[in-house]
């Protein structure tokens, strides 16, 4: 704004010299208007020239008004350390998601899995990760698609949740996932204690962690009052079963006996 206010005082001093050249010296008007013209010219390329370098001038000083804008490299380096570092002082290197967090473990190395983060594995996608959870143990089985997953499987309701109720009931709906094992007949139990025991013995299903914060695992890992109850009426249950069966076939068997020898 200064070098604009200089430059039109000077056209005026240019202007009363030339009429004083023109009218008192009876110089000739073509003649000043040459000097005149080549005045004007030096005179705007100065302006001009000014002009710019104050331009450039507040802009670089606009642009460190505010930290991590400053066209210094030095600056920009500093600001630039500052917001890369997380809170707890380590860089974050923008590679993966500052919310990941590393896996928990319970005391006796059982890995810790979250009801969101075996929702993750439902199998949606041709290929992709399969997980189960029953009776709170959580399960690989990926190997399984034909079975689980959630494009064509048979079972897919069971997959990315734990379902154990169904095992037994056969209600494949919320409702039924819902339902309260501990309020089940100790009989009605054992079908589901043998769905876990086939999990955990399979030879290409793999073996997880534990469902923390759930029924059956708190949100350290320690089994529940409620699943140890449920774990320990179902075997009784089976063995008593068991028990029962071989009782019967070894009737039929003696039976069968009996009636070769009456044939003889």
């Amino acid at each position: 704004m200064a070098g604009s206010t200089v430059f039109y005082k000077v056209v005026l001093i240019l202007l009363s010299i030339t009429q004083f050249l023109v009218t008192s010296l009876a110089i000739s008007p073509r003649a000043v208007g040459s000097v005149l013209t080549i005045s004007l010219a030096r005179l705007t390329l100065s302006a001009a020239t000014e002009t710019a370098e104050t331009a450039v001038v507040d802009a670089d000083a606009h642009e460190c008004i505010e930290p991590g804008t400053c066209g210094d490299s030095d600056n920009a380096n500093v600001d630039t350390a500052s917001d890369s570092e997380t809170n707890d002082g380590q860089t974050n290197t923008n590679n993966e998601p500052s919310d990941l967090t590393p896996a928990k473990f319970a005391p006796n190395g059982d890995r810790l899995i979250s009801s969101e983060e075996l929702a993750l594995y439902p199998g949606k996608e041709e290929g992709s990760t399969i997980w189960l959870s029953i009776l709170g143990k959580v399960f690989d089985v990926t190997t399984g698609p034909e079975f689980y997953s959630a494009l064509n499987g048979g079972y897919k309701f069971y997959a990315g949740r734990d379902a154990s109720p169904c095992f037994g009931s056969g209600i494949n709906t919320e409702e039924g996932a819902q339902e309260k094992l501990e309020e089940w007949e100790d009989k009605k139990l054992m079908p589901v204690w043998e769905w876990s025991t086939f999990y955990e013995d399979h030879e290409t299903y793999k073996y997880l962690g534990v469902l923390a914060g759930s029924r059956y695992f708190d949100k350290q890992g320690n089994e529940t009052p409620v699943r140890k109850d449920i774990v320990r009426r179902a075997s009784e249950a089976k063995r008593i079963a068991d028990e029962e069966r071989d009782r019967k076939r070894k009737e039929r068997q003696a039976a069968r006996e009996a009636r070769k020898k009456q044939k003889k």
